[in-house]
């Protein structure tokens, strides 16, 4: 008998040991298997930025750029013969608009208005499109876009900026469902806009997230350096847009994100701070804040260890994916336990849609914390965190404008409505609340 159950657990650790090497071939595999990549931007800073594409030949490939389309007088090539292309543009003017076009003989390229904006030092009105868990290709997550162009009348001079909550290629975020849910239904996005992503518990399920994206990490784009691609912040106009791996690093309390959060904070003189991660430390959606065990415990870890940092420098908007659907807070402060403690003396301003701060950060001013998890995928849900009283179980993005003084949000329904706004205002303005 003994030989009998000696033989079973030898099975069963063989078993289990080639399915492990299978395991770690199939990610292996998915995170670096080649495949062709239009051109897109990364590293957008004040003066320069950077574009990558991937061809299907070893080949020298060149961008051209200038002022106006139909006069690009400027040309880089590769220093060799590569696939995977990257060429940065440097010495650029501040706030300014190029057209560019990329040659690379193995592969066809649609260079039709392509573009790019350097990052602004002040700049009166900005728009941001942010989008999260927009990775389920389909009709869904062409409808939630379309409702975004509709908005802005297919005028892409009417968008600044676009941010994407993590979740950006389902279901494993491999190189390959990166090329099919973000290069190919967004690629005239792509043609005119850097896509500043953080990444989502489905993206880290391979390795290809930092391959594909190139992120300051010596402040290039704003804010004090980070040294690492994972917490790092970019600054445009009158924003200071902090952005945070919540999956694949240590938040904790005494982590490097954390101490590098709270200095960059500190250096912060922007009107403006939105924080962008995937991991939202308040939600009733698909996932449960609530539970201790839910994502492997992250929820709870930012709402532990990030929450107190962006009371203490009065964080004005965190926003979040992971959960399908749509949540929003009023302006709180200091709720870092289960929702069944959240009560009056966490809400610094008790209103529906406006609300007012000062035009410096200050410690316990509040923080509005939103989920916006349904760019392409729906949960069913309760919402009934009493924290996060504006909620919907509808598909959507969001449009965020900002100027000097004031931050206006508008959910965008996937059939294009308008399902809640808010407005922050720093101009001393007395708030009117929307009827």
């Amino acid at each position: 008998m003994k030989s009998f159950f000696k033989t079973v657990f030898k099975f069963i650790v063989v078993v289990a040991l080639l399915y492990g090497i299978g395991r770690f071939g199939v990610i292996t595999y998915d995170s670096h298997v080649f495949v062709p990549r239009a051109p897109y931007t990364v590293m957008q800073t004040q003066d320069s930025i950077t574009i990558k594409w991937q061809s299907p030949e070893f080949e020298v490939g060149s961008v051209e750029y200038g002022f106006f389309s139909d006069a690009l007088d400027k040309i880089l090539v590769d220093a060799k013969k590569t696939k995977k292309h990257s060429i940065t543009i440097s010495g650029l003017n501040e706030c300014t608009k190029y057209y560019y076009k990329v040659s690379s003989s193995s592969m066809t390229i649609d260079n039709e208005d392509r573009s790019f904006k350097t990052l602004c030092k002040t700049k009166d009105t900005q728009r941001l499109w942010v989008i999260g868990d927009s990775g389920k290709a389909g009709d869904n997550q062409k409808k939630v876009y379309e409702a975004m162009l509709n908005f802005i009348e297919h005028d892409f001079n009417k968008l600044n900026m676009w941010v994407l909550l993590g979740d950006n290629a389902y279901t494993s975020g491999s190189q390959k469902q990166y090329n099919e849910s973000l290069f190919k239904p967004y690629a005239e996005l792509l043609k005119r806009f850097t896509p500043w992503a953080v990444i989502g518990n489905h993206d880290a399920r391979r390795w290809a997230f930092y391959n594909i994206f190139d992120f300051p990490t010596k402040g290039e784009s704003g804010g004090i350096p980070s040294g690492s691609e994972k917490f790092y912040s970019l600054e445009s106009g009158n924003l200071h847009l902090i952005m945070l791996d919540s999956e694949m690093y240590r938040i904790d309390k005494n982590s490097d994100l954390a101490a590098w959060l709270r200095e960059d904070l500190k250096k912060n003189t922007k009107p403006w701070v939105i924080v962008a991660l995937h991991t939202p430390p308040y939600t009733d959606g698909g996932h449960k804040s609530d539970s201790d065990y839910d994502s492997g415990g992250r929820l709870k870890k930012v709402r532990e260890n990030l929450v107190p940092i962006f009371d203490e420098y009065g964080v004005d908007l965190v926003l979040s994916g992971h959960s399908h659907g749509y949540e929003r807070s009023k302006l709180i402060v200091n709720h870092i336990e289960k929702s069944d403690t959240f009560g009056k003396h966490n809400i610094v301003q008790d209103a529906k849609s406006c609300y007012t701060k000062s035009i410096k950060p200050s410690k316990n001013s509040g923080t509005l914390y939103l989920v916006c998890g349904s760019s392409s995928k729906l949960d069913r849900a309760t919402l009934k965190h009493p924290a996060l009283p504006f909620a919907h179980e509808e598909m959507g993005s969001l449009i965020i404008d900002i100027t000097p003084t004031t931050l206006n949000s508008k959910f965008l329904s996937i059939d294009g409505e308008i399902l809640d706004e808010f407005t922050i205002r720093k101009d001393n303005i007395p708030c009117k609340e929307k009827r």
